[in-house]
């Protein structure tokens, strides 16, 4: 039975009852008439012979309240770029693929480092960032909907859903995170459960009662892929460019819009997302933080660190050493609930392998706090469109240029 809890700052979007998708399709055409909406999809090559993308594809044909859809992708030579292009062409929308690292693309970020505006960062927050640079340059959208493309459990409608919130004439949102659970025999979202809340609660309590905290504790599910935001938005929030993206986000939203104009919403159904490992045994002689889950949960921390850090918050050794005790007590303190939880739901429950995790997470916290404090970190942050397109001239033409040749 779905709850209609709302959070203290951010809107919470239930669902609390099941409209057809053909009903919601109707709406949206009529919305977007206004908003029109551009589909981004960041991707590794791998995906496209992966399982996933096929399926997302099926579905995307039945859509037609998106306008044009931006497919933003890297790790591929010339011939995986013929391959992505032929794949990609059974969608019915408009469609551009974006070749992050492709030679043309190349010329385009060699004039953004002479700017010193960014080098290139291979990974999700460029192949982003970038998407976002050419819808701007496009100019053919109001709303920026964006989801990965590694979604085993993908259906239409929760395209509809993510979308309703920034498109709808009569709700004034300019960003829309998505949540949802990620259950099957057993729960997953371990950097989610077992890492961020923690985290984030020991942060409260360490340092106080701050409204950025409280903000991003609101979100059920901080480290989702999926949402939807206005372009005027789009253009004005930097980007993260590491594993803290989706943190980092949300904060560059907090400090661009205001409370009440930032959502999220129930896309109504367990995700299905490739899994990854958690980056090493417990038990490895050297203990290394630079892959998998654990590389993921440093660069989150970093995230944070910094974002408290803008806020005035004097983040010194003694208290990210306090926070880590904390967070440790606080985590395994949530392994006992999730044991219960699973129990009453008759889920499977490996309670030394989440132990396990924590154990880990807490190294990786370890690692960031001591790079924080004596390495002077700085976060790795794209700079916005708007600075952007004002550094280098006439770069909204060389960009279209360079990504309709590229799909030519």
């Amino acid at each position: 039975m779905p709850d209609f809890y709302q959070h203290r700052l951010v809107t919470t979007l239930h669902q609390l009852a099941e409209p057809p998708f053909e009903v919601q399709q109707e709406q949206l055409l009529e919305y977007t008439k206004r908003r029109p909406i551009t589909l981004v999809m960041p991707a590794l090559y791998s995906e496209v012979e992966g399982d996933a993308l096929p399926g997302i594809l099926d579905h995307l044909q039945e859509v037609e309240f998106i306008n044009e859809v931006v497919i933003s992708m890297n790790r591929m030579d010339a011939a995986g770029f013929e391959k992505a292009k032929s794949f990609f062409s059974r969608l019915p929308q408009p469609h551009r693929i974006i070749w992050n690292d492709g030679p043309r693309m190349a010329e385009i970020y060699k004039e953004l480092e002479a700017a010193q505006i960014t080098s290139y960062i291979p990974g999700k927050g460029c192949n982003v960032w970038m998407a976002y640079g050419y819808i701007l340059a496009r100019g053919n959208a109001k709303i920026i909907a964006m989801h990965d493309s590694d979604i085993l459990s993908y259906h239409r409608e929760m395209l509809a859903r993510l979308c309703m919130p920034t498109a709808h004439h009569g709700l004034e949102y300019d960003y829309c995170k998505s949540y949802y659970g990620r259950v099957s025999d057993r729960m997953y979202g371990r950097v989610t459960r077992l890492f961020v809340i923690p985290l984030l609660r020991s942060l409260m309590q360490v340092f106080g009662g701050l409204r950025l905290l409280d903000y991003l504790e609101d979100y059920r599910y901080p480290l989702s892929g999926e949402f939807s935001i206005s372009t005027d938005l789009a253009r004005s929030v930097r980007m993260p460019g590491d594993w803290g993206l989706e943190v980092g986000m949300l904060v560059e939203v907090y400090h661009s819009t205001t409370v009440k104009k930032i959502c999220q919403v129930d896309l109504g159904s367990n995700f299905e997302h490739k899994h990854q490992h958690l980056g090493r045994q417990v038990d490895d002689p050297e203990p290394t933080v630079d892959k998998g889950l654990m590389k993921m949960a440093r660069e989150i921390a970093l995230s944070l660190f910094a974002s408290l850090s803008s806020e005035g918050v004097v983040m010194d050794a003694g208290a990210l050493k306090a926070c880590r005790l904390t967070y440790e007590r606080k985590a395994k303190e949530l392994i006992q609930r999730y044991h219960d939880d699973s129990m009453v739901n008759g889920l499977n429950y490996f309670r030394h392998e989440e132990a396990e995790a924590v154990e880990a997470f807490s190294q990786a916290l370890l690692n960031a706090n001591n790079t924080f404090v004596e390495e002077g970190y700085e976060p790795q942050q794209i700079p916005n469109w708007n600075r952007t397109f004002s550094a280098v001239s006439g770069l909204e033409e060389k960009l279209l240029a360079a990504v309709e040749a590229d799909n030519a």
